[in-house]
């Protein structure tokens, strides 16, 4: 435990400091991972605050001054949890109350390693200074499709959104599109994700994708061509959402576009603080918010075994319009998408500038007014 770790007897002042989006940046990076035993632990609380209530919680253990209150705030911690777990449409036994109680565990480990308790520098420590903001459920711009990720009780949403970029991108469109693919596009695939995504953008809609290579970068391009041709006033935004935290965005090779995203009113986004590392398992977690965020989702081109087609699963799990472009038969590049329309799992896409059957009607973008965070007390 590092020196300037509270004392038992600096606790609760302590917390009445830390508001509900500094304790929610503290527990995501206490998780490391989206973890649904933490969204069980935060539904056993009542209260405006739960994020809050949680980082209490688990400070409490860590700083009882013997057995016997770290035994009384275990229990306390675990009733929580298995109330928790009640509400979200299952019973704790004891098995899942083990699971909770390792990583709980995990979580003080890391909230002993931070490297200060004061407020404002944790603050400044998690923002980069201000270079990002920090949105959360309660925000005018929180994205109220991330609640989605809570149908079912192994699913877990994220706490937090790490944003660059203009934060209105987030609420531009009630019904925004995902258009996703492979890396190794060809020329086609790339002009139906870019086609597409400029089309969209143009009526006004909100383009979503992950930012790497091949049809996401095509698809982030095409609704910048929009928002070149029409301004944000009239075409909808793009965003473009990381595996990692946003000191890690990636490849390298589209810094350029990354750079056009945020000053063309767009947005980054990350569920994970900026300096967690893109690992792999991490691209898997980030695919369940693309297709979160999307009312369609569009896999522009797709082999059997891409990660385009993990989107497409969260997409039918979670009750998303899926379309796939169609492909030469013959090539491994499209079987992806050829068995997603044969096995009528998606809807066959069958223009890339007629968007009535994919999209609503055309808008301006929605602007959530000039404060899209909420203060809270």
């Amino acid at each position: 435990m590092t020196e300037h770790f509270p004392s038992a007897a600096d606790v609760a002042p302590l917390m009445e400091s830390f508001d509900e989006r500094l304790a929610r940046i503290l527990l995501t990076e206490c998780m490391e991972s989206a973890n649904a035993l933490m969204t069980a632990l935060l539904k056993g609380f009542d209260g405006a605050y739960p994020a809050s209530q949680a980082l209490h919680a688990l400070l409490a253990i860590a700083v009882a001054s013997n057995e016997a209150a770290e035994s009384r705030a275990w229990s306390a911690a675990e009733r929580v949890f298995i109330l928790g777990t009640a509400r979200w449409g299952r019973k704790a036994h004891a098995r899942g109350v083990d699971a909770f109680k390792h990583a709980a565990a995990h979580w003080i480990e890391r909230l002993e390693q931070l490297p200060t308790f004061h407020p404002d520098e944790l603050q400044d420590i998690y923002t980069e200074h201000g270079d990002y903001q920090v949105v959360v459920p309660g925000d005018l711009s929180w994205p109220i499709s991330l609640n989605d990720l809570e149908l079912r009780s192994d699913w877990a949403p994220p706490l937090a959104l790490w944003l660059q970029g203009d934060i209105q991108a987030l609420t531009a469109c009630e019904r925004p599109l995902s258009v996703v693919g492979s890396r190794g596009v060809n020329d086609y695939g790339r002009h139906v994700a870019r086609t597409l995504a400029c089309q969209t953008a143009l009526n006004g809609h909100t383009v979503v994708s992950g930012g790497a290579i091949g049809a996401d970068a095509a698809a982030h391009w095409g609704a910048l061509d929009a928002m070149a041709q029409l301004g944000p006033d009239v075409a909808g935004p793009t965003i473009a959402v990381f595996a990692g935290g946003l000191n890690h965005c990636g490849p390298l090779s589209n810094m350029r576009l990354f750079e056009q995203i945020r000053m063309q009113h767009g947005a980054l986004i990350s569920e994970c603080v900026p300096s967690t590392v893109p690992e792999a398992r991490r691209f898997l977690l980030r695919n369940r918010i693309i297709a979160a965020l999307s009312y369609t989702v569009v896999v522009a081109q797709a082999r059997l075994r891409s990660g385009a087609l993990n989107t497409a699963g969260w997409a039918n799990e979670l009750n998303r319009r899926l379309f796939a472009a169609p492909g030469d038969i013959t090539m491994p590049s499209h079987a992806g998408c050829n068995k997603l329309i044969a096995d009528q799992e998606a809807y066959l896409l069958s223009s890339t500038s007629n968007i009535d059957e994919i999209c609503h009607e055309s808008h301006e973008p929605r602007k959530v007014g000039k404060s899209a965070l909420t203060t809270f007390a």
